[in-house]
């Protein structure tokens, strides 16, 4: 799985199909923590998007195109391994256009068939998350890194050049000779940490990053650090000793304790925001809701748009296949209070809420920090910022 960079979800969104051949594209959520999924749910699903929306073409030319693209996609699914929580596929097979990738994140399900490769969904998991630009650094090389959703990519490496040599002539000026070299040495160091400062400038541009950790010896770093442009310097989290020589995985791994305590104090200062707005709220027009009732009659109404929900938490609950509601806990009669339908039972109610905000464009946060959850647990189990 590589990082989703801002070029390739530009490439996808200017890509356009010719008349009369369109782009099937189609989100599916493989995540093995849901139980259903272990057992090739995922696979019922992806039939019945597909089959929903074949049933709203008209044209026998257009038709034809979709199955084609429809059973590629289904051959895809049928031999891939998942390696992550979701997964996208662009299709015109008409136009020999395919694109496939696993992502680590949770995407709702669905399908479209439309002008255009339908990004919204990667789009909004692209801003959602976080990303973290590493810099692992000594005296003589550099590499950028990229870190998001949990993946980690190289991006540039730097060595310094030319690179300076130190040589023992004959002679007896030995200590005048160390003292050029040294200062050689230290000006061609300043020159390539300030090289490596403005590479890392512009891959924050490139990339929008939103944090930085300085990686390597701790007097290079800070030296680096000492560089750096004001943009770049306000974005630095921490700097941690590290091989310049590391793998990619192990920086993130070094680098994790750091940004968890940060994710930390992030999801603790959030939960308390909901928390104290929602107990503050007026009942006319509040702002943010707590328990699972109250969010599921917000997510019924279209105005989430940022749940909170304890990582690894999940609710039985009904929905309605008729008008789409979703409830906690089912009328005695077993019908919907909205449109009388009949309910069907709902294994998870709240994962089935986190795809509908999703769906419109909102944001699902996964608490993890255990006072974060110890507190909205408390307070919720659950809780959401209204629009």
């Amino acid at each position: 799985m590589k990082t989703l960079h801002p070029s390739s979800l530009e490439s996808l969104a200017r890509r356009n199909a010719p008349e009369g051949s369109w782009i099937l594209s189609v989100y599916l959520n493989v995540d093995p923590q849901v139980r259903a999924n272990r057992r090739g749910a995922h696979k019922l699903v992806l039939d019945q998007l597909l089959k929903d929306l074949e049933s709203h073409l008209a044209d026998e030319d257009q038709r034809d195109h979709f199955q084609e693209d429809a059973d590629w996609i289904r051959r895809q699914v049928e031999v891939h391994i998942p390696k992550g929580r979701s997964m996208v596929f662009f299709c015109d097979l008409s136009e020999g256009y395919t694109y496939q990738e696993d992502l680590p994140v949770r995407l709702p399900n669905g399908a479209w068939y439309e002008k255009r490769p339908h990004i919204r969904p990667l789009l909004d998991a692209w801003k959602e998350h976080e990303r973290t630009g590493i810099v692992v650094v000594d005296r003589e090389r550099a590499r950028l890194l990229v870190a998001s959703m949990g993946e980690v990519e190289e991006m540039e490496e730097a060595f310094q050049t030319p690179a300076v040599h130190h040589r023992s002539t004959a002679g007896s000026d030995h200590m005048r000779s160390q003292m050029v070299f040294q200062r050689r040495a230290a000006t061609w160091s300043h020159w390539f940490l300030k090289e490596v400062a403005d590479a890392l400038h512009d891959m924050m541009d490139a990339y929008q990053i939103d944090r930085v950790v300085l990686a390597g010896p701790e007097e290079v770093t800070a030296e680096l650090k000492r560089l750096l442009p004001k943009g770049v310097l306000s974005r630095v989290a921490a700097r941690i000793r590290a091989s310049v020589a590391a793998k990619a995985q192990d920086l993130l791994d070094q680098a994790a304790p750091v940004l968890r305590q940060l994710d930390a104090a992030r999801e603790r200062e959030l939960v308390d925001e909901c928390i104290t707005t929602a107990r503050k709220a007026q009942s006319e027009s509040p702002k943010a809701v707590l328990g699972l009732e109250a969010v599921l009659d917000a997510v019924n109404q279209g105005r989430v748009y940022q749940i909170l929900v304890p990582e690894g938490f999940s609710a039985p609950g009904w929905h309605c296949p008729s008008c789409r509601v979703l409830l906690d806990h089912g009328p005695a009669q077993q019908t919907c209070p909205y449109c009388s339908g009949a309910l069907k039972e709902e294994d998870d109610a709240v994962w089935a809420a986190c795809d509908r905000v999703l769906l419109l464009g909102g944001r699902v946060e996964e608490i993890r920090d255990p006072e974060a959850v110890q507190a909205l647990q408390s307070a919720g189990p659950v809780g959401a910022f209204l629009r």
